[in-house]
């Protein structure tokens, strides 16, 4: 009798967390996907309905480094900007998988961060972007899984595809903000948040290859070429002076020079490299007007390397 008891109750209170989650779940990603301006909406637009002939993928470097509308006038070509802060290449290539899905873009620009190879102690933490997208996108769903050994078992719960994202789902929800798909994804940075030095400081010392992240970059670049998409991987500027014989960098561009990938290096621009305190918003990110200047740049060299 107890023992039935207790069954009766267990499955009174597992039917109520179930109806719970699926009910604040629900209510979450009605709310999440509502939201029409931000990094929420730019990610929710370049997976399920951009249909531009360039993409440019990457982290924060790429988000604020390349002028979509720069880089269209250019080329005449229509570009956008699916760049994300603090994501690495796994996430680049969960992007690719999506988006393939639907359309294949022509050409992919792919921002190279210098250390992109290097191992990072926090795992897979910045997935997370992704968790609101798993229902809709099983392609990416393998990628997700990584994050941890249970995360298999925890998106089975829609409430925690959301549970990092509550403040900001309000606030996108309540905010005014102007729509950065105005710009074709490029998020420009204006307002200065460092203290930048006459003379550049050393690039950190070097950390240990990830061969797992190396497998990503290569993966990659096969998709891209299962789908007939002329990849680009670009080194944009950054405020530090980067070694000739960075691990990350030679690995990259010797994988490139071996799957004829074009590989451009602009990290130590003159141009930008000998006037940081006037081009660079940080050590590591351009400002506006330099990322208007950069853009035009590469838009040149690859009209060039296209003709």
């Amino acid at each position: 009798m107890k023992t039935s008891e207790f069954l009766r109750k267990f499955v009174v209170v597992a039917v109520l967390l179930f109806l719970l989650d699926r009910g604040l779940g629900l209510m979450m990603q009605h709310l999440y996907f509502k939201i029409k301006h931000g990094e929420l909406s730019r990610t929710t637009y370049a997976l399920d309905s951009c249909t531009s002939e360039i993409v440019v993928l990457g982290s924060s470097r790429a988000a604020h480094h390349y002028v979509s509308p720069v880089i269209s006038g250019i080329l005449n070509k229509s570009c956008y900007n699916a760049g994300q802060d603090k994501q690495r290449l796994i996430y680049c290539l969960a992007m690719l998988k999506a988006m393939y899905q639907r359309y294949s873009p022509h050409e992919i620009i792919l921002d190279f961060n210098p250390t992109a190879f290097e191992r990072y102690e926090n795992g897979l933490d910045e997935l997370v972007t992704l968790l609101p997208y798993y229902s809709s996108h099983p392609e990416i769903r393998p990628i997700l899984y990584k994050r941890n050994r249970f995360e298999w078992v925890k998106v089975k719960s829609l409430l925690y595809c959301y549970n990092s994202l509550p403040l900001k789902i309000i606030f996108n929800n309540l905010s005014h903000q102007r729509d950065v798909n105005g710009m074709n994804g490029y998020v420009p940075l204006i307002d200065k948040k460092a203290i930048i030095l006459e003379s550049a400081d050393d690039l950190p010392a070097a950390q240990p290859i990830d061969d797992q992240i190396v497998s990503e970059f290569r993966s990659l670049i096969q998709l891209t070429r299962e789908h007939h998409s002329r990849l680009y991987v670009v080194v944009s500027p950054i405020y530090f002076r980067v070694p000739t014989d960075l691990p990350s960098m030679t690995l990259a561009r010797t994988i490139c020079m071996q799957e004829g990938i074009t590989f451009l290096d602009y990290s130590n621009e003159t141009r930008f490299f000998n006037h940081g305190s006037q081009m660079f918003l940080d050590e590591g990110h351009l400002n506006d007007s330099s990322a208007r200047l950069f853009s035009a740049m590469l838009a040149t060299d690859l009209k060039r390397i296209n003709q």
